[in-house]
């Protein structure tokens, strides 16, 4: 599949809009409660931040004519950022996931206890 090729310029510019964007979104992911719906539709519109900044970053680091390798080396760094913060944010989610299924399955042990007497 060909791509167009966007003048350099252009994806600098697109990758700093997906890296506010998606820095938006850790930031509201972390902070949002876990019951909450709208974590759903945060996650998914993180998804397609990394792909669409993926994507990008593939584009820099296959035309020849950048050769601008501190801001790829930033590009790497922030990448590792987010991929830290990410996983940060899903140990969270399973931790309290974990939880609500330890707390459901106690309920459900003490109904079973409660009906037998």
């Amino acid at each position: 599949m060909n791509t167009p090729l966007i003048p350099t310029a252009d994806i600098v510019e697109q990758l700093a809009t997906v890296d506010c964007a998606m820095t938006e979104l850790l930031d509201n992911l972390e902070k949002i409660q876990f019951e909450n719906d709208e974590s759903d539709t945060l996650v998914s519109k993180l998804q397609d931040m990394i792909s669409a900044r993926q994507i990008l970053i593939g584009q820099l680091v296959t035309d020849s004519q950048f050769e601008d390798r501190i801001y790829l080396q930033a590009q790497a760094d922030k990448t590792t950022e987010f991929e830290h913060r990410a996983k940060k944010v899903l140990a969270d989610r399973e931790a309290l996931l974990r939880g609500m299924r330890k707390g459901k399955r106690q309920t459900n042990l003490y109904k079973t206890i409660d009906s037998n007497r």
